[in-house]
């Protein structure tokens, strides 16, 4: 790196989204000199992709769903074939785009690649990633398609009774469109990918990442556990709930000795980690060296979407910044706990200061 090279990749560092022609009027060279520099930059890995992403920034990426949720809530017991009076309203969501959100408001930077279209449901997530400086610019924009949505109906106590989704979108994510993306991917801290994501897909980014980046993962659902099953020994990370665990492990799991054995033999198979979310039992966290059962007092729940997407989010934060895993579990319960207790599937007020209260609550 020339002495120039240096000066320039410092301004970019503390700014990010500089143009080309205030870096010039800063050195008091031309435009097209910087673009040399720039272009050099790029070419030693110093800098990533668009929007000037410097080599050691502590980023993630998430790859997959984004898409607009529609929540359902059943004033009175659900009933079938019967019309129900019930509050709906509309959010953004998508797992992956939910962790993303999550893990940013922790204080964390992040890349989101995802599909979208032109519809209005498209422009909210393009608008709505920009409002929040989630990084979009390498996401697949897509003309004429519907983008993702999921519906969710909730009971009278404001539990999920059934839910459904397109995110067809997705399968526009291709092998080839994630290879024209692996300098962004491997310049990341984590790589938190969407099981909805093509099965060819989850391929290449393992054998992309395999050995140089983690790869973080959510079942999301039974289906999609299965569908991950054959990849569980090429995942850093893996957090499903008891239902999922017993899809990944291929049998019934009627025991806490049953669900410890499954953990430790997915452990055993080349899995980093896996935290399971047991609901009001709190969770259960494995590694090779661990097997923590724990959990926070039983909170009552606002609303039960989102308490999954802001655990993971906490998980990531904890892996970035090499917490203790006693401490990493922690805040995934506290983010847990102030995910039920919002109206909205993301708390806006999440921050580390608020888990750390979350945390004295539990301690007292």
């Amino acid at each position: 790196m020339t002495s120039k090279e240096r000066e320039i990749l410092n301004i970019i560092k503390n700014d990010p989204t500089i143009e080309q022609s205030a870096i010039a009027e800063l050195l008091n060279i031309s435009r097209n000199t910087v673009g040399v520099h720039i272009s050099s930059l790029q070419k030693q890995g110093y800098l990533l992709g668009k929007g000037y992403i410097v080599k050691d920034d502590d980023y993630i990426v998430g790859i997959g769903a984004s898409n607009v949720d529609i929540y359902c809530k059943s004033r009175i017991k659900i009933r079938t074939h019967y019309d129900h009076p019930a509050d709906i309203t509309t959010s953004l969501g998508g797992v992956c785009r939910n962790v993303i959100q999550n893990y940013t408001l922790l204080g964390g930077k992040a890349r989101f690649i995802t599909a979208y279209s032109d519809d209005p449901y498209g422009n909210m997530i393009r608008d709505d990633c920009r409002n929040r400086h989630i990084d979009i610019d390498d996401a697949l924009f897509i003309k004429n398609c519907s983008s993702g949505v999921f519906v969710q109906i909730q009971d009278e106590h404001n539990d999920m009774y059934l839910a459904t989704c397109d995110m067809s979108i997705l399968q526009n994510v291709t092998p080839e469109f994630v290879k024209e993306k692996e300098k962004i991917i491997l310049g990341s801290k984590l790589l938190v990918i969407d099981p909805s994501l093509p099965q060819e897909t989850i391929e290449e980014l393992i054998r992309m990442c395999k050995g140089k980046v983690r790869i973080f993962i959510d079942p999301i659902s039974d289906n999609y556990a299965q569908k991950i099953r054959p990849y569980a020994r090429d995942f850093a990370f893996i957090k499903p709930n008891r239902t999922e665990m017993e899809n990944l492990c291929g049998r019934e799991l009627k025991s806490d000795k049953e669900l410890k054995k499954a953990c430790e033999e997915i452990i055993a198979s080349g899995t980093g980690s896996l935290l399971v979310s047991l609901g009001k039992e709190g969770v259960v966290y494995c590694d090779s060296d661990n097997y923590i059962k724990r959990k926070f007092r039983e909170e009552k729940m606002v609303n039960a979407s989102g308490a999954g997407d802001a655990l993971m989010a906490a998980m990531i934060y904890g892996a970035v910044n090499e917490l203790e895993i006693d401490q990493t579990i922690d805040y995934a319960l506290a983010a847990g706990i102030a995910a039920v207790r919002s109206p909205k599937t993301i708390n806006e007020n999440l921050s580390i200061a608020l888990l750390d209260e979350i945390i004295e609550e539990n301690k007292k």
